[in-house]
Parts: C-alpha cells; structure tokens; sequence
C-alpha cells in the first residue's frame, strides 16, 4: 500500500514537472514570436522625415543625385496633406500633388516599409513632371497612420482601395495608375486583387515579395538564422490577435491570381532582401495582361535611383501601351 502511494506521489510529481516545463516552453515560445512581431510589425512611424533610417536604401544612397533632386522637388513644392475615412473607420493620411495641366491622370505612389513619405518623392516627381497627379499615402504604423502596426500590405491594399474610390468620386473621368515598391509593391499586387473600378488603368510594381508569410521566412533564415519554428507560428498568432489576419492569408500571389489589371513587374537581379526569384513567382501567378523587366546589377529598390533613365523609359513604355489607347477609345 505504501509503494503504491509512494508510486503515485512519483507520478504527480512528473506530471507536475512536465506540465511547467511545457508551461515555460509555451511562454518563451509566446515571447520569441511576441519579439519578432514588434520588430517586424511594430510602428514605424519617424519624427523627422528628413533623417533616412538607419542602414536603409536612403543612407546608403544618400548622395544619389536622383534621390537628393526628389528631396529637393518634394521640400520646395506646394503639396497638400489629405485626408479621407477608411472604409475600417479610421481617416487615411497623405500628401497630394496637384498637377497645373489639370490632367485627369492620378498616380498612387506606395511607400515601402520603414519608409516615409518623403522618400518617395523621385517617383513622385517624375510622374508629376510628366504632367500627373500625385498621391502619396502613408502605409499603416507608418507617418501618420493611425494604425498602430504595420501590415506588410494586406490591410494597406484596402486602403488604397478607399484612396482610389475618393479620387474616382471627386473626378468620375479620372485614370488612376498604381505604383509601389519593395512592401508598397507587394500592396499594390494586393491590391489588384481587389475589385477595382475601370478608372484603374494599370499597376507598376517594384521588387514586390509573394506574400507576408514567405517574406518573413525568409528573413528568419537568411537575416536572423532563426529556425522557422520557433518564431512564426506564434509571430502570426500575435498578427491575427492585433492585426486580425494570419500571414499565410497574405498571400500576393492569391490576390494576383484574381487581377485584372495590367500590371508592370520589375525587380533588380542582385536583390538580397526581396531575393529575384519572386519575380517570376508573381509574373507567373497574375492573370491579367503584364510585362516583366530586370534590371541587371541593381540591389533592393534601387533600381531607379541607379538606372534611372532606363528604369523610366520602360515604365513609360508601359503606361503608352495602356494609357493612351484609354484616351483613344474615348474613355
């Protein structure tokens, strides 16, 4: 009778070890993902949007003419903050630049992440000086956003559904064109798989990633040399519980398979941070009519700050072939 008792004291006392061991487990494992959805997804938001991050693209380019002209043409032209309400309730921010030739052509330009406003000012500026309109919004947990996190683009595609909606109700005639880089390309894919009106003419998207799940496995294993496991099963978690998805239902390639619109697919073949296999992988899934184009010797969304007159002279090569058959018909 005794070693029975004495037996089962034993195995409570296991059972007991066992249970906060997986307790503890389960904590850090719950913590480990916690960290990494701060440092991923946690606000990027900056004071002064004249001081580049640090390391970025901007700091490292910092004496890039094209980049320093777009600073320049940004700080010394007359452009407007805006505002419009989010279908989610919340008002969306952004800087608008009217155009003087009244043209009924807007571009969204979509920043990347960590990036602000400001440091999308050499395509904004060369798409104004082509005679368009402009509208740069800030991403969610970025400059004005009041969105505590970032979304990586799933839920920033919504947004800029609204932001298109707005230009349409102001101008029913207007042509809208969709650009982004690095996360605002990944955005603008998002967003094609949405159900647009017909005033979207066409989306440009540079060296945009497949999906919020596969960018972050990748960074865990190429930047952080963390095993998967470890971090983005609970990473996710922590996503759904603040922003209310998984990151495998971001899936860019998902939305591409739905799009109907014309879409420019570029990326730098010596990326090391969206890796330039994503560009075949993205090409492949959309379904709309679409080009690609590589550029040969260029890094992570540099592609136009190093190659600048080839990198316009193919997307104005594009925005021909859509644009102006648009004004042909009519339209």
């Amino acid at each position: 009778m005794f070693q029975t008792l004495a037996i089962s004291h034993a195995g409570r006392v296991a059972i007991t070890t066992v249970v906060v061991i997986a307790a503890v487990f389960l904590f850090l494992w719950l913590a480990l993902g916690l960290v990494f959805f701060f440092i991923a997804l946690g606000s990027k938001r900056r004071e002064d949007e004249t001081v580049p991050s640090k390391n970025s693209l901007f700091e490292r380019n910092a004496e890039n003419k094209n980049l320093i002209d777009g600073y320049k043409w940004y700080d010394e032209n007359y452009k407007q903050k805006v505002t419009i309400k989010g279908t989610h309730g919340k008002n969306l921010h952004g800087v608008e630049f009217r155009n003087p030739s009244n043209s009924n052509v807007w571009v969204i330009c979509i920043h990347g992440w960590t990036n602000v406003k400001r440091e999308m000012s050499s395509y904004a500026m060369e798409f104004y000086r082509r005679g368009f309109n402009v509208i740069i919004p800030d991403l969610h947990g970025h400059g004005d956003s009041e969105s505590r996190f970032v979304s990586m683009g799933w839920l920033d595609r919504l947004d800029i559904v609204d932001w298109i909606n707005n230009i349409v109700q102001e101008n029913p005639k207007s042509k809208i064109i969709i650009h982004g880089v690095s996360m605002g390309a990944a955005t603008t894919m998002m967003t094609t798989g949405e159900k647009l009106p017909e005033n979207v003419v066409l989306a440009i998207e540079d060296c945009g990633f497949t999906g919020v799940y596969d960018i972050f496995l990748d960074q865990c294993i190429r930047k952080y040399h963390i095993p998967p496991i470890l971090v983005m099963p609970t990473a996710s978690f922590w996503n759904r519980i603040f922003n209310g998805f998984s990151f495998k239902k971001a899936s860019t390639i998902k939305q591409l398979e739905k799009s109907v619109t014309p879409t420019l697919f570029m990326h730098g073949d010596k990326d090391d941070f969206v890796l330039f296999e994503n560009l075949d992988k993205v090409y492949n899934a959309c379904a709309a009519p679409k080009e690609k184009y590589v550029f040969h010797g260029a890094e992570h969304a540099v592609s136009s700050h190093w190659f600048h007159e080839e990198y316009w002279s193919v997307v104005d090569a594009f925005i021909d072939k859509y644009l102006a058959p648009v004004y042909a018909n009519g339209q």
